[in-house]
């Protein structure tokens, strides 16, 4: 998996992020930190790049962090949407597999 071999990244405003941290078996994990969400509830969706829903769930604290597991499932795009009323807040990420090839050399004595 192409995500083990990069860094952990973050993407979201001050107040919303969403961080890869890492591949775990099978399992593509996130951490989603929300704040200062409105008074009223929001519906958190984690849907794949063609358009299904893999989750959701009603948040109804004005701060959100829970940490995710995704099944891969050869997905190549998972989006976080977050919305109600008239707070939204999306972000995607790109899953891109690929297999490498490590060689290692070394001295024999």
């Amino acid at each position: 998996l192409f995500a083990q071999e990069q860094p952990s990244f973050v993407t979201g405003d001050t107040q919303n992020k969403i961080k890869f941290v890492r591949a775990e078996n099978d399992m593509l994990v996130f951490d989603v930190q929300l704040d200062s969400l409105p008074a009223k509830p929001v519906m958190l969706s984690i849907i794949d790049e063609d358009g299904n829903s893999i989750f959701e769930e009603w948040i109804f604290s004005a701060n959100h962090f829970r940490r995710y597991k995704i099944v891969r499932n050869d997905m190549k795009q998972v989006t976080f949407k977050v919305s109600g009323g008239t707070f939204s807040f999306n972000r995607s990420f790109g899953i891109n597999y690929r297999i490498e090839e490590k060689l290692e050399v070394r001295l024999v004595r």
